[in-house]
């Protein structure tokens, strides 16, 4: 019997059929089985999480569809600590149900940065290396030194900070700067009465630097006028360059100044006696 023959048997064409059957229900059984698995035409709905907190989204009847995954925190004061700030999907995207659903959350306390190296870098390095860092410019003074706009000291919160230190990411440094000019001594300026702006600017031309300032009640920087200053005033003697005032305000609109200073006793500091 030749191929030809035996493929027009009965019995050739009996097992055949069977097969074909048996491929048949293997083929709807395995797309059955297919279909149940990845859920073919079940579509869940992604809820908006962004702004609640995790009990508000547990709470949430809709997130039973998914598997809620945390990723990742980031610290951001305007936005409540603990809530969701970014979700993966999107909002009101159409999944299957049972996806995973990955949140980013609102961190409880900022993320924390090494202060870098700033002493005896340039004003602009400083200033650039800060933002590298996340960290903010504050204040800037200016103290004598022959190192001109070089970094003298670093402070934050008005304590000086050295490096390495780990202070919170977004912090304001104040710096000091050197006014490339050698520190000598200079006469004590008389700033009572003058304006804010105007007693700083003397006191950053004579290498004076400004420590605590307060203010009395209705007073601010726009109405300041110095009261009282630390050290006093004492005609004709002299500091170091690079000491601290510190200066209280009062509203020139509501404190007559003139009378004030006139009453005023200035102590005076005689010349020292040459040595023989």
């Amino acid at each position: 019997m030749n191929f030809i023959q035996f493929i027009t048997t009965r019995q050739f064409l009996k097992h055949l059929a069977y097969s074909i059957l048996l491929f048949i229900v293997i083929a709807w059984i395995t797309l059955m089985i297919l279909k149940m698995y990845t859920r073919h035409d079940q579509v869940a709905v992604t809820p908006d999480y962004v702004g609640l907190t995790m009990d508000q989204v547990n709470s949430l009847e809709a997130s039973k569809d998914f598997e809620l995954v945390i990723v990742d925190s980031i610290y951001d004061y305007t936005r409540t600590p603990g809530s969701v700030i970014s979700q993966d999907p999107l909002p009101e995207t159409k999944v299957k149900p049972g996806r995973s659903v990955y949140l980013s959350l609102v961190s409880f306390m900022p993320e924390q940065v090494s202060m870098p190296a700033l002493i005896d870098l340039s004003y602009r390095r400083a200033k650039a290396l800060l933002q590298t860092y996340g960290l903010k410019l504050g204040s800037t003074r200016v103290a004598p030194d022959m190192a001109k706009n070089a970094v003298l000291k670093v402070s934050v919160n008005g304590r000086f900070v050295k490096p390495g230190t780990p202070i919170r990411k977004g912090s304001v440094v104040d710096l000091v700067i050197g006014s490339g000019t050698g520190a000598g001594d200079a006469a004590i300026p008389f700033l009572i009465g003058n304006t804010r702006e105007a007693a700083l600017r003397e006191l950053q031309r004579l290498g004076f630097t400004i420590g605590n300032e307060s203010y009395s009640a209705n007073c601010d920087s726009t109405n300041a006028q110095v009261y009282e200053q630390e050290p006093v005033y004492i005609y004709g003697k002299r500091l170091q360059a690079g000491t601290t005032f510190s200066l209280i305000y009062k509203s020139g609109d509501e404190f007559n100044f003139d009378e004030y200073i006139r009453e005023m006793v200035i102590d005076t500091i005689s010349p020292e006696t040459p040595l023989p």
